[in-house]
């Protein structure tokens, strides 16, 4: 198809080509990629077209319609979705380039890969909280691994990270210029490892309104800041991504996130705020959602826990 670019057998090189949607993922593109990897080639060299980014995410807009049309459907499309993901984890050996704008699914097809190289300009988030969602596509686990516990302030707040931050998380593994040469980027003078020690003292609890009181008390401004920008968050998406990132630090690896995944994939498409979030987005662009949720106060335990479980 015209929006996916595949060349080689055994070494095969995806290029997704969307350009004027940072590379959004269709479900089309994503059949694509999915028929590609379960051949097994040997290699795969994955990127994305355009200077905007590498990926965008999901095409929320097409699962969105989806929801309205039939829940059970948009279920279907998710799992789909994760089928690639676990695939291309399988296959493992190759590399993925990211470059500005690298978020949501497109960092569950880059991530899997043994080689992730990202361009300086990288701009990187898991942002679902903000549309109604939590970290799909796998990605809680390697946000679980990642040092300070700064995957949970990831996942909570949605917030974007550079490329030196990236680095020191362990999300990538090299960060290149645009022509392709290391860039020399310091991580450990990176922000993120500059806010870890509050990151850290923060989220050392199981309690998203824990977790925001103590943002809120620091003296740090940053995390003052991330206190606001969770609580214009979805609140359920917020209790059920800390729930799912710390989860996902007991799993045996990327499949048993994966089927968490799928769980709260048919929970989320049934019942949530993910077609109010994306309108106010994408759609009415009016940036004020209406969450079913005044506050993470309002937030039930066994309303979190009920989205692990779609039965």
């Amino acid at each position: 198809m015209d929006d996916v670019k595949i060349s080689g057998t055994d070494d095969v090189t995806i290029t997704l080509d969307r350009p004027q949607a940072i590379n959004s993922l269709s479900g089309e593109m994503l059949g694509t990629i999915g028929e590609v990897v379960k051949r097994s080639p040997r290699s795969i060299d994955l990127s994305g077209a355009g200077e905007r980014g590498y990926c965008s995410g999901a095409d929320i807009r097409e699962l969105r319609a989806l929801v309205w049309k039939d829940p059970e459907a948009a279920g279907d499309w998710l799992d789909g979705e994760y089928d690639v993901d676990a695939a291309i984890a399988e296959v493992h050996s190759g590399t993925a380039h990211l470059h500005g704008i690298s978020m949501g699914g497109g960092l569950g097809l880059s991530l899997r890969l043994k080689r992730v190289e990202a361009r300086d300009d990288l701009v990187l988030a898991m942002p679902e909280t903000g549309i109604g969602l939590w970290p799909d596509v796998g990605v809680c686990f390697e946000l679980s691994r990642a040092p300070r516990l700064v995957g949970r302030h990831m996942a909570m707040t949605g917030a974007s990270i550079d490329a030196a931050s990236a680095l020191w998380a362990g999300l990538v593994d090299e960060v290149v210029d645009a022509d392709g040469n290391p860039a020399g980027v310091d991580p450990v003078d990176c922000e993120l490892a500059r806010d870890a020690v509050w990151i850290q003292d923060c989220y050392n609890t199981d309690d998203p309104i824990e977790v925001c009181r103590r943002l809120a008390d620091r003296p740090e401004v940053a995390a003052r800041k991330a206190a606001e920008h969770i609580a214009a968050r979805c609140p359920l998406s917020v209790a059920v991504a800390l729930a799912a990132v710390i989860k996902a630090e007991s799993a045996s690896g990327l499949g048993e996130v994966l089927e968490t995944d799928r769980a709260l994939g048919r929970s989320f498409m049934r019942n949530s705020d993910f077609c109010e979030g994306v309108r106010a987005q994408l759609v009415d662009k009016d940036r004020n959602p209406h969450w079913s949720h005044e506050s993470l106060a309002d937030v039930s335990t066994r309303q979190v826990e009920g989205m692990f479980d779609p039965s």
